[in-house]
């Protein structure tokens, strides 16, 4: 098993390994803090909370209890606190990125950090028990607890409050499932978080999570934030990832990186580390995105400030080093451990801009997992594309993309020439998701994906043609007869270009009525046959993965003209004539094509 180091290495069996460490039992004596108990925890109670404020030095700040919400959390209570202290009100109170900030009563750990008041008195926050993280983590959530839970009274934003409401995320409303609470949601009065349900109830989300994304052009940038907003996420602009030494000491207190994509893209959230435990640790306090089992990668990082803000204060900062795996994100915190980097699927994109005779390579890594990685994957070649285009609108896109993956029996390849008169990169693009389908989702063999290679070249120059004329022979036609159709296309602004193409009707073509079509490759055909079965240009009837990958590499390019024989319904009434019920040929160009003829033929019965 190989250790992380700064070059960024891992082993295969990475993964396997950090879920292998977790669950995880009661820490050995010695190894890890002490506990103190929630039963023990009691309003008035004092003690201290870590966090990084700049930098990389953990400071601390006091930590006065308010009271116990019994059952209120995902994974059992809440304790609800109020936070002092030089250092905490210069930053200016909690803040998006304490997530898991470790809390200790007479040195003993009580929990972390995990849920604030959106609008509200930044000083007053709530705590998950570290008990409920641990077993959160190692075994099985609880229900959700009581959407309203009373508590004793205490001062928040000018108001007492008596009761509180738990959200499910920074951006989102309580569950109104609830008549009684749909009631009090609607009334004019709660349109805002900070205002509850009455005056003396306030609403708590889990601690808002920044979601720094680099190296993505807007467009990619919102994408991203409509998918992981929901989740709790904040996508924002970020700093690409810091160049830390993983020697830095990782301890309670610490933040830490947890990454989605690294290198010339990168999305990362920052938190705190909760609790460590020789390589096993603990943070957030809350999830990360509920995924369940993961990958992510666990890095060092680095606070640059606390910005202060009406909604929630915000901690900027960068991941820094791959110093371990998020092999848990569950709804009381993340779990992991250190020294052992997940498996990650690697993107190589290179960008040939021929009009300004540049070449630009990006390269970068995304989790490997088939829940996140195709949308990253999607997310960040556009925005590498955008990048190295510095412009949008019309081109011509030359796109070659190599699947990788230790399963497969090859490198399975595909190339494709694409045209827009108005978002080039999204036209080029428009591929990748099937790529990413055959690697991930296929239906015959997990191919343990590995990486993508995606060659662009582009240029502005229109290289598109239309197919403006087929001489259609008028038939009938026989088994074992040679069809010839001579097709003209007209490129852009040049002189036509005939051809005659010849197709042999097979001798087990059904008889009867018949389509004979001239068309545009690239597309699929206005007809498909039963039984999922398609022509040359959609899905055809796939039975095993050397079948799936000779259809991804070989299918109709939009450069083919295509000349297909697609007999009539009767000819293809059942699955077992699906396959002989079209036949088709090509020409392959070199524009864009666009165009369709098509005209009825019989196809006589036996051979002629």
């Amino acid at each position: 098993m190989r250790k992380a180091n700064r070059a960024g290495r891992w082993s295969g069996a990475a993964l396997a390994a950090a879920l292998v460490v977790l669950p995880l039992p009661a820490p050995p004596v010695g190894a890890a803090p002490q506990f103190i108990p929630v039963s023990q925890i009691v309003p008035g109670m004092t003690g201290i909370g870590r966090t990084v404020f700049l930098g990389t030095t953990i400071s601390e700040f006091r930590v006065t209890t308010l009271g116990v919400l019994p059952d209120a959390g995902p994974a059992g209570d809440l304790v609800l606190f109020r936070a002092s202290g030089p250092a905490i009100e210069a930053a200016g109170g909690l803040a998006a990125g304490m997530s898991g900030s470790p809390i200790y009563f007479g040195g003993r750990l009580a929990g972390a950090f995990s849920y604030s008041f959106p609008f509200a008195d930044p000083m007053v926050g709530l705590f998950t028990p570290i008990e409920d993280m641990l077993n959160g983590v190692s075994w099985r959530s609880r229900r959700e607890g009581p959407r309203v839970v009373a508590v004793a009274p205490f001062s928040l934003g000018g108001r007492t409050i008596r009761r509180v409401v738990l959200g499910r995320s920074p951006d989102a409303r309580p569950d109104t499932s609830d008549p009684l609470l749909a009631y009090h949601w609607s009334t004019p009065r709660l349109d805002r978080l900070s205002i509850g349900f009455d005056d003396g109830t306030a609403v708590a989300v889990p601690a808002a999570t920044p979601l720094f994304v680099a190296g993505l052009g807007p467009a990619a940038a919102e994408a991203m934030g409509e998918t992981f907003r929901p989740m709790g996420l904040i996508p924002m602009a970020g700093a690409a990832m810091a160049d830390l030494p993983d020697t830095i000491p990782l301890e309670p207190g610490s933040a830490i990186g947890v990454a989605l994509m690294r290198g010339d893209v990168a999305a990362y959230a920052i938190g705190t580390l909760s609790y460590r435990d020789g390589d096993r640790v603990l943070g957030f306090g809350h999830p990360f995105i509920g995924l369940g089992h993961s990958g992510f990668v666990l890095t060092n990082a680095t606070i640059f400030q606390i910005v202060r803000a009406q909604q929630h204060n915000l901690k900027v900062g960068a991941a820094g080093s791959p110093v371990g795996t998020i092999s848990q994100d569950r709804p009381a915190g993340v779990g992991g451990v250190v020294g052992v980097l997940p498996r990650m699927f690697g993107v190589r994109v290179a960008v040939h801009d021929d009009d300004a005779g540049t070449t630009r390579q990006f390269r970068f890594q995304v989790v490997g997992g088939k829940d996140l990685a195709p949308f990253l994957v999607a997310m960040g070649t556009h925005g590498v594309v955008d990048r190295a285009l510095n412009r949008s609108g019309e081109g011509t896109a030359e796109v070659r993309m190599t699947l990788h993956g230790r399963m497969l029996p090859r490198e399975v390849e595909r190339t494709n020439i694409f045209y827009s008169g108005s978002d080039i990169t999204g036209q080029a693009l428009s591929e990748v998701p099937e790529a990413l389908d055959l690697l991930f989702e296929n239906d015959f063999a997990d191919v343990a994906p590995t990486g993508i290679e995606i060659d662009v070249r582009i240029t502005k120059t229109r290289q598109t043609a239309t197919i403006t004329d087929a001489e259609l022979p008028q038939g009938p036609a026989s088994p074992g007869e040679t069809l010839r159709t001579r097709v003209t296309v007209r490129p852009f602004r040049e002189a036509p270009v005939s051809r005659d193409i010849e197709l042999v009707v097979p001798e087990d073509f059904p008889a009867g009525g018949a389509m004979l079509v001239v068309r545009s490759g690239g597309v699929a055909p206005a007809e498909a046959g039963p039984g999922g079965a398609a022509g040359s240009g959609g899905p055809g009837v796939i039975r095993d993965l050397a079948a799936a990958i000779t259809q991804f590499e070989s299918r109709e390019k939009n450069t083919d003209v295509v000349v297909e024989l697609v007999a009539g319904a009767r000819g293809a009434a059942s699955p077992a004539d699906a396959e002989r019920s079209r036949v088709s040929t090509r020409w392959t160009t070199r524009w864009i094509l666009s165009g369709r003829f098509q005209a009825p033929i019989m196809v006589r019965r036996g051979s002629r």
